[in-house]
């Protein structure tokens, strides 16, 4: 029975004596092999419990995995689709506008509709993956994007850090100084308790603006609102906020 039980698990080495060869059958009736060998085996008195039957399912199991064809598994597609969009998507963060947000904001927005039903984390606004230093790669937002445009910040002199329920936010300038605004940051409540937990809420309290030989100055932290994380892993983080802009980023 452990032969037949091998033959119908794993029909990819003996492919036809395996009454389950097909692939829509073996996605039908894995269960119900397990099923059937495990009765087998406890009518005909060879086994005195679940345990060791088991051990063996778990060994077939990874034996199966060894000679599954490669890219066959969903899983596989995924993480290759994944990344296909991802590059795709930074690729396009770094391309030039040509002077039209509108147009490239259309298609950012297309390609993270397709990336973040594929986030590998599902509750991003309470994953430790949130925690760290981020850089922007692409916004909407138009007071950043004024001191990149009028070049007083480079592309890569935005960045976004996140602590425990800390949030920093600074604007660099290419001749020294910036603009840094701190905060707090708190879990927003969900609808549901099925709902993936993506909304994070955030107030301003602090700001300054360093001038670099003229001097720094404290000025008044304006701003709240809420950032919704729609895709997170190690290497990418894709947000929309309340005032519906983006925000794409990279770890520091």
């Amino acid at each position: 029975f452990l032969f037949a039980y091998l033959l119908a698990r794993i029909p990819i080495v003996f492919p036809a004596w395996s009454v389950f060869s097909s692939p829509s059958m073996r996605r039908t009736f894995p269960m119900h092999t397990n099923v059937i060998t495990l009765v087998c085996l406890l009518s005909l008195g060879r086994v005195q419990s679940f345990a060791p039957v088991f051990q063996v399912a778990s060994f077939l199991d990874s034996v199966q995995a060894i000679f599954a064809p490669a890219g066959g598994q969903s899983g596989g597609t995924n993480a290759a689709k994944r990344e296909e969009l991802k590059e795709a998507l930074l690729d396009e963060c770094r391309s030039d506008t040509g002077g039209n947000m509108k147009e490239k904001r259309a298609r950012v927005e297309d390609m993270i509709d397709e990336l973040a039903p594929l986030s590998p984390t599902v509750n991003t606004a309470a994953s430790p993956e949130l925690q760290k230093e981020w850089l922007m790669a692409f916004t909407t937002e138009k007071e950043i994007n004024f001191f990149i445009d009028l070049g007083i910040t480079p592309t890569s002199g935005v960045s976004q850090t996140i602590d425990g329920a800390n949030l920093g936010n600074l604007i660099e300038f290419k001749r020294g100084g910036g603009l840094s605004v701190s905060g707090e940051l708190s879990a927003a409540e969900t609808e549901g308790d099925g709902e993936p937990k993506l909304r994070t809420n955030f107030v301003f309290t602090e700001a300054n603006l360093d001038l670099g030989r003229w001097g720094s100055f404290k000025i008044p932290p304006v701003g709240e609102g809420w950032f919704e994380t729609l895709y997170l892993d190690d290497t990418l983080r894709v947000d929309i906020n309340s005032r519906d802009d983006i925000l794409i980023c990279t770890p520091k």
